[in-house]
């Protein structure tokens, strides 16, 4: 009892942080986007004018010397040739936060777009760099049979840092390799519905049943194959006492609430995620976090 109460609150402590650093991300992405609009408006004249419409520019009379400025032979800013391509990933505010790719199209995803996903997901920025935090909170809060090697000093850190990307990238490896067999779709679909209720038993529902490559329900065997993998992977290498069946299985068991609270986020990220866009929280994270996986 005393272990599983222990744990429990360890798990509490890592949902409630990753949910803070998923609401972090969201901001990342809007200043992203208002930073490459004010570079387009402040590179197509030296003159501090508001970035206006092309068809607007147009009816505004230039002066002689702008005119004279503006002859047919002048080079273009760069910026201004820039401004006409297409933004490549246009779902970045309308996606899920982090890891999660959401479906905004009937669009079916090619097995290169799936090891696209996968590998965005297991080996981006986010993947590397949230263990530690998980590996911190251990270190701040040790479990309390854990032997020294595993709750003091650097390679205590080490250890749990490598337990803690072990087990997420087991999982994700199957999700990956069995969603490819079994032909599943990774990305989550929102609901259709307006009724909050409604919306959240859909998010906890989608962690058992998903939807396959052409659209049909199915059992989400890649969500179990993945639970399973980064349960099990640790009796490999933790201390005794916790390397049995038992300590497996409730770690499956979180692996799988930790899909279910991903697709909660997921599913209600157009209604939080403008609000924290509009807290103005400072941009911290740096351009190459945001993934680049969207469907």
């Amino acid at each position: 009892m005393i272990v599983r109460t222990c744990r429990s609150k360890h798990f509490t402590r890592l949902t409630v942080s990753a949910l803070c650093l998923m609401a972090a991300y969201a901001p990342v992405v809007a200043s992203q986007d208002t930073k490459k609009d004010a570079d387009l408006c402040s590179g197509s004249s030296e003159v501090p004018l508001p970035c206006l419409p092309e068809e607007a520019r147009k009816e505004i009379p230039q002066a002689p010397g702008q005119q004279a400025v503006n002859l047919p032979d002048a080079p273009q800013p760069q910026d201004q040739n820039n401004s006409s391509i297409p933004q490549s990933h246009p779902q970045h505010n309308k996606s899920a936060l982090l890891f999660l790719p959401v479906a905004t199209n009937s669009q079916r995803l090619s097995l290169s777009d799936k090891f696209t996903i996968y590998a965005h997901q297991t080996f981006g920025p986010p993947a590397v760099i949230l263990p530690a935090f998980r590996a911190g909170i251990g270190m701040a809060n040790p479990t309390k049979h854990y032997p020294r090697e595993w709750k003091d000093g650097a390679g205590a850190f080490g250890r749990l840092y490598g337990d803690s990307l072990a087990t997420v990238t087991s999982q994700r490896t199957a999700r990956f390799l069995t969603g490819v067999v079994l032909h599943e779709d990774p990305r989550y679909v929102r609901s259709t519905s307006k009724n909050p209720l409604l919306r959240t038993t859909h998010a906890l529902v989608f962690t058992f049943i998903d939807k396959t490559d052409s659209g049909r329900n199915t059992i989400a065997f890649s969500n179990f194959a993945g639970a399973a993998a980064g349960g099990f992977v640790g009796n490999a290498y933790l201390p005794h006492g916790y390397n049995d069946l038992t300590h497996a299985e409730q770690r499956m068991a979180f692996q799988f609430t930790s899909i279910a609270i991903q697709n909660v986020a997921a599913e209600f990220q157009p209604q939080w995620g403008p609000i924290v866009r509009k807290l103005r929280i400072q941009k911290i994270l740096p351009e190459w976090w945001v993934p680049q996986h969207e469907k």
